[in-house]
C-alpha cells in the first residue's frame, strides 16, 4: 500500500531553535532529511546544544537553511555541517568567506539569498518555499516546509504531535523498515492526534511550518502574508525565535483564520525572552491554539502520513 510518510521535529539551541524535517516514500524508496537553524536574537553562547540523535543524520542532508548571518546561527550551521554530510545551504545575504568554509567542509552547493529575493524547492511529496527579507546589512529568511500533491480525496492522513525529551529523541530520519520511532511514542506517551484537516473542506491537509527565526514579525507581515499565501492553509506549526514584543498577533490571526477548525501549534525557545504577553495573546485568540517551550529538557515532533484509501 502506497505510504508517505513525514516528520517535523523542533529542538532548542539556547535562545534559537534547529528545526528538521524527514520525508520517506513508500513507493520511490527514497528518505531524506532538511533543516533550518536559527540562533536566538540575542544570542550571546556559540554552543551547540542539540541532542546527538536529532543532529546527526547517518544519510545526506539535501538542505540546510541558515535563520539569519549572526556569528551565533553561522557557528550553530558550522558544527551541524561537521557532523553531517549536506548537500546544499542557503544562506541570508552575502557571506563569501561562510560559503567558502562550507564549500571545505563538504557542501555541495551554497546559495546566498539576496534580501526581496525567494527560492523555491521540492522533491517527492515535499515542498520549500523560502523568502529573504531585510536589508543589505541584516537579512532574514522565513522558511515553509510543507506537503505538495497531495490529493486529501485518494489519501488519508493520520498526524499526531508530542513532547519528547532526551530519552525519548529520535533521528529526524525516517527508516522505513524499522518505524520503531513512531511506535515508541504511540504507545507511550500523550500526545494530540490531529485528524480535523481530514474534513471535506476541498482546503486539503495541513501538516507544513513555518520558520520565522528572528524577523520582526511587526515590520514584515504584510510581506510574510504576500509572499506565502499560496500555503496559508497548509501551516500548522509556527517557530519563532525573535523579540516577541515586536510581534503583534497579526501573522498569528492570519494563519488561524484560514483554518479555524484546526489546532495550530507556536513553538518558541524557552530562553527567549518576554514571551508572556506573547504567549497570553496567542492563547486568548483561539481556543484551537497551543504553545510549547522548547528546551533543554524538551522538544516538540509532529509526525503522520499519508496512505492510499483504496487497498492494494
Amino acid at each position: 500500500m502506497q505510504t508517505k510518510y513525514f516528520k517535523n521535529m523542533f529542538q532548542n539551541i539556547s535562545q534559537g531553535v534547529i528545526y528538521s524535517t524527514g520525508v520517506a516514500d513508500s513507493e520511490t524508496k527514497n528518505s531524506w532529511v532538511a533543516c533550518y537553524i536559527c540562533a536566538g536574537e540575542n544570542e550571546e553562547s556559540l554552543e551547540f546544544k542539540a541532542e546527538k540523535a536529532f543532529a546527526g543524520c547517518k544519510d545526506e542532508v539535501r538542505l540546510v537553511a541558515a535563520g539569519d548571518g549572526s556569528e551565533a546561527t553561522i557557528h550553530q550551521l558550522m558544527e551541524f555541517v561537521k557532523k553531517n554530510r549536506v548537500e546544499q545551504v542557503i544562506l541570508p545575504g552575502n557571506h563569501e568567506k561562510v560559503a567558502k568554509e562550507l564549500q571545505n567542509a563538504g557542501v555541495k552547493r551554497v546559495v546566498e539569498m539576496k534580501p526581496g529575493s525567494s527560492l523555491y524547492d521540492e522533491k517527492d511529496f515535499w515542498q520549500f518555499k523560502i523568502h529573504c527579507y531585510g536589508t543589505d546589512e541584516g537579512c532574514f529568511l522565513v522558511m515553509f516546509t510543507g506537503d505538495k500533491g497531495i490529493d486529501w480525496k485518494t489519501m488519508d492522513c493520520l498526524m499526531s504531535v508530542r513532547i519528547f525529551d532526551k530519552a525519548k529523541c529520535g533521528s529526524p530520519q525516517i527508516d522505513m523498515e524499522n518505524l520503531v520511532c513512531c511506535a515508541r511514542c504511540g504507545l507511550y506517551n500523550d500526545f494530540d492526534v490531529c485528524k480535523g484537516h481530514n474534513q471535506n473542506t476541498g482546503k486539503g491537509y495541513t501538516a507544513g511550518a513555518m520558520l520565522l527565526g528572528n524577523i520582526s514579525l511587526k515590520k514584515y507581515s504584510e510581506a510574510i502574508k504576500r509572499d506565502f499565501s499560496e500555503v496559508r492553509d497548509q501551516i500548522r506549526y509556527i517557530s519563532i525565535t525573535g523579540n516577541m514584543k515586536q510581534a503583534d498577533g497579526e501573522l498569528s490571526t492570519w494563519i488561524g483564520e484560514s483554518r479555524t477548525e484546526l489546532n495550530h501549534y507556536y513553538i518558541l525557545p524557552s530562553g527567549c525572552a518576554d514571551t508572556g504577553d506573547f504567549i497570553t495573546k496567542i492563547l486568548s485568540e483561539s481556543g484551537r491554539n497551543r504553545v510549547y517551550l522548547t528546551g533543554e529538557k524538551c522538544g516538540v515532533c509532529g509526525s503522520g502520513f499519508f496512505i492510499s484509501r483504496k487497498l492494494d
